[in-house]
């Protein structure tokens, strides 16, 4: 029997990250993996979903033709063989790129699944092999409730939806988290017939109740959407009929975007004697991630707390390290930031408004929208709005939700002050240039600091020789 310094279950990102971590500790290690290789996000997540996006926005663009004067015999049309044809090569491209980057230490790889025997060891199926330590990424999969699945041949989920050759008529979403929002309003820019179902209004994962009714109405613009109970009646013609709050819709396809799920089943985790969350998900410290005082760590998405490429790659790090490491060590994550790639986007930085009144934290909140802002109205996207959190006693940010045009680039902003603990006092001796849609940031910024109780300053900038930073 083979005998490792680690063994690593899964190649995904959390995987890859933490085989290069054990590498530079030691040549005596293992990674073991029998599905599909490339990355959840190169092949089936984020680079693919943005591809589709990026075509279907340059397509939507076309709305905005009259009202900037731009005359047309007729409006272009997309071919959707075409597009999913450009939008699998560079799928490809990038889960390719991936899977080259595995030659330099593929004497390393088993292409196999494996099963815990006991703490040290692993049954591979025609083969066992030990590791003084072992490290479990195998990642998250598509939730399809077992009801459903006599339907399969109609289902996607984004396992199967880059593989389809051409697009649907019509089809229906059912779940609007960030995957779901994403890829709904992706297809019905692309002319594609969509109703979108969710049970609750809670569209790309904000929190803030405000903002929920503010994204619903925004993007109630472009998609039907209803809120509520829903189901898969049954098949009619080779389609399927659906139904919510007592309407039916006969769909061709439906995209199942509500949630993952971690990858846990056939592990044997019932052979190590570790404890189980309510999830199924072992119990772990989320600072080390190692189960208990077992040599065996767990990372990424399979870990059920923050699957999102950047966290699966910082934890893959984190239990690569402390898996080759004589003394473990506990680490802090970075602040969060969660973006999701609709139009506009919808950002979650630092804390979320569900955080903080769950921790019963006393804060302010400062609101600003793009409604009437000079630079988004130009680019015809005046539609957003963002609420940052800060200290009710001394204005230091703690979060954001927002709903806005490049959202995305205003959210690291907001999370790299929020990790720097800065005051919004802080952030308004920064520069902010005009006309650019950050400006709209300093709304929000001057009520916060205007709702906490430090002294106010004559002026957001420092006279010569004082700082307004404390």
């Amino acid at each position: 029997m083979k005998k490792y310094d680690v063994a690593i279950i899964g190649a995904g990102t959390a995987g890859l990250t933490a085989r290069a971590e054990v590498a530079k500790k030691t040549d005596n290690y293992v990674v073991i993996d029998g599905g599909i290789l490339g990355t959840t996000c190169a092949r089936v997540g984020c680079m693919p979903s943005k591809a589709l996006i990026e075509v279907a926005n340059t397509f939507h663009k076309q709305t905005l033709f009259d009202r900037y004067g731009i005359s047309r015999s007729k409006m272009q049309t997309p071919d959707y063989k075409q597009v999913m044809a450009h939008v699998r090569s560079l799928r490809d491209r990038f889960s390719g790129g991936v899977i080259r980057g595995m030659e330099s230490w593929k004497d390393h790889f088993i292409p196999k699944n494996g099963r815990f025997i006991d703490l040290h060891t692993l049954d591979l199926g025609d083969e066992k092999i030990q590791a003084d330590k072992i490290v479990i990424a195998t990642g998250s999969k598509p939730f399809i409730p077992d009801a459903w699945k006599k339907f399969s041949n109609y289902l996607l989920d984004t396992d199967t939806f880059f593989e389809l050759e051409t697009l649907p008529g019509k089809i229906a979403v059912f779940g609007l988290g960030p995957i779901g929002i994403e890829l709904g309003q992706a297809l019905s820019r692309l002319n594609i017939d969509v109703v979108a179902m969710i049970r609750r209004n809670a569209i790309g994962g904000l929190t803030d109740p405000d903002l929920r009714t503010y994204a619903h109405q925004c993007f109630s613009d472009e998609l039907n959407i209803q809120i509520g109970s829903f189901d898969i009646l049954e098949e009619s013609s080779n389609r399927l009929k659906i139904e919510s709050n007592g309407n039916s819709w006969t769909v061709d396809r439906i995209l199942l975007a509500m949630g993952r799920r971690p990858v846990l089943k056939d592990l044997g985790l019932e052979k190590l004697g570790v404890h189980l969350d309510e999830k199924g998900i072992p119990i772990f410290n989320e600072t080390t991630l190692q189960l208990g005082d077992f040599p065996v760590f767990i990372a990424g998405d399979v870990n059920g707390t923050r699957p999102i490429l950047h966290e699966a790659a910082d934890e893959g790090r984190i239990a690569g390290y402390n898996a080759t490491a004589s003394d473990v060590e506990c680490f802090e994550k970075r602040t969060p930031l969660n973006i999701t790639f609709s139009s506009p986007n919808i950002c979650v930085a630092g804390q979320s408004h569900a955080d903080l009144k769950k921790n019963r934290v006393e804060f302010v909140t400062g609101e600003t929208d793009y409604e009437h802002q000079g630079r988004a109205m130009i680019m015809g996207q005046n539609r957003g709005k963002i609420h940052i959190y800060g200290d009710k006693k001394d204005g230091r940010l703690l979060g954001t939700e927002m709903i806005a045009p490049a959202g995305e680039h205003m959210a690291h902003l907001l999370a790299w002050a929020i990790a720097n603990k800065m005051r919004a006092q802080d952030t308004l001796a920064m520069p902010f240039y005009h006309p650019v849609l950050e400006e709209a940031l300093r709304t929000a910024l001057r009520s916060i600091a205007k709702q906490s109780q430090m002294p106010k300053s004559e002026f957001e900038f420092s006279r010569c020789g004082e700082s307004i930073v404390k």
